[in-house]
């Protein structure tokens, strides 16, 4: 399960969690080293989100996920492994702070308690009646986001163990990355009653006429890709600028669909084309020179850090995974073993956190992660 897609969205992925068992009478607290101890409810977070996470890994949506495996192990295998891994990971991360000589600064504090008061305020009461306390979700979710992130460019980053250079950055900028701008139409419409229907075949026609005129006046330089937008705009009757513009890896965005991403691939820089999408839509793209966006993208710190993310976010998540799976850590096993994922079966996934179900959340914008105490 990988949890984080970069450091504004940074990836995690699944492997089994192993610690030195330990009975205890105290329900408290999951895991703890010689200097710090994690919350019970950290690991029933962590429980929740791998339950989330096997949902859309199972062979078969229409089965109970807790019947089905999940990388040729049983789902509440994995699941289990999955959230004492992730619940071990909070001490991994803070030794690795240590380590590095890194602490929170009072504007990163304010951050993980600004993002952990919005996303409690969402999910906070979904969580509680597992035993989720808002300290723990802190803890497992927003803190665990903002220490993963500096600890990630602790060591990637400009001056960092190891430093990735501008030039190995512009490489894979210029090898991975796509800018493009582009101009959409629906090929559906709405009625008085809030019901869509698609166009039809008349208009339909008109409108793919109408953009095919736009993306020939573009091509030939009579107007630019703002100016047929705007004309768009007008004729649509719409209040807001039509043209959108990206700068992504497209080889690992979920932002656009398989075929408009397949058809900006195959497309030569200056190119212009009018393509019907997924049936939905037609638009109008151009594809630019990625070249002509490094020099801005690599000189701005966010920029620069999307780029290192997007790099090395595999690399330093099958790492910090490997060393959770090794970390050394008393379990209390006895408290973890009566958590099931079978107390989640009856939950819909949109009825907890399913939007702040990462344990360690991008970046780019970076994820928020945290979690924290509880055991009620």
């Amino acid at each position: 399960m990988k949890r984080l897609k970069k450091i504004a969205a940074v990836l995690l992925a699944a492997a089994i969690a192993v610690g030195t068992a330990a009975c205890s009478t105290d329900k408290s607290w999951a895991v703890k080293n010689s200097t710090e101890t994690v919350p019970v409810g950290v690991y029933i977070y962590n429980l929740y989100n791998a339950y989330q996470s096997a949902q859309s890994k199972v062979s078969d949506s229409s089965k109970p996920v807790l019947e089905q495996k999940v990388e040729n192990e049983s789902a509440e295998t994995w699941i289990k492994s999955q959230a004492l891994e992730y619940t071990k990971m909070v001490l991994l991360l803070d030794d690795k702070m240590k380590e590095l000589k890194l602490s929170l600064t009072s504007d990163e504090t304010k951050t993980v308690s600004s993002n952990t008061e919005s996303g409690w305020s969402s999910v906070g009461t979904s969580l509680e009646k597992y035993g989720i306390a808002k300290t723990s979700y802190e803890t497992a979710n927003t803190a665990f986001s903002q220490k993963y992130q500096k600890v990630f460019l602790a060591i990637y980053g400009k001056n960092g163990t190891k430093a990735v250079s501008d030039a190995a950055l512009k490489t894979y900028f210029e090898k991975n990355f796509s800018d493009f701008t582009f101009v959409v139409r629906t090929l559906y419409k709405q009625d008085s009653s809030g019901n869509y229907a698609a166009l039809s075949d008349a208009e339909a026609k008109a409108a793919k006429k109408e953009f095919d005129g736009y993306a020939e006046e573009v091509r030939t330089g009579k107007k630019t890709m703002q100016q047929v937008a705007d004309a768009y705009k007008t004729s649509s009757k719409q209040t807001e600028d039509q043209l959108g513009s990206a700068t992504t890896n497209l080889n690992t965005s979920t932002s656009y669909p398989d075929d408009m991403v397949t058809t900006i691939q195959k497309m030569k820089n200056g190119e212009v084309k009018a393509v019907e999408i997924s049936s939905m839509y037609y638009v109008i793209i151009q594809k630019n020179d990625i070249a002509k966006k490094t020099s801005s993208q690599l000189s701005s710190e966010d920029g620069r850090n999307a780029v290192l993310a997007q790099m090395k976010e595999e690399e330093y998540s099958t790492a910090m995974e490997k060393e959770a799976k090794a970390y050394s850590a008393t379990v209390n096993q006895a408290v973890i073993d009566s958590y099931s994922p079978s107390m989640f079966v009856t939950t819909t996934s949109s009825e907890a956190a399913s939007t702040e179900t990462s344990t360690a959340t991008e970046a780019s914008s970076e994820a928020s992660t945290s979690s924290a105490a509880s055991s009620k």
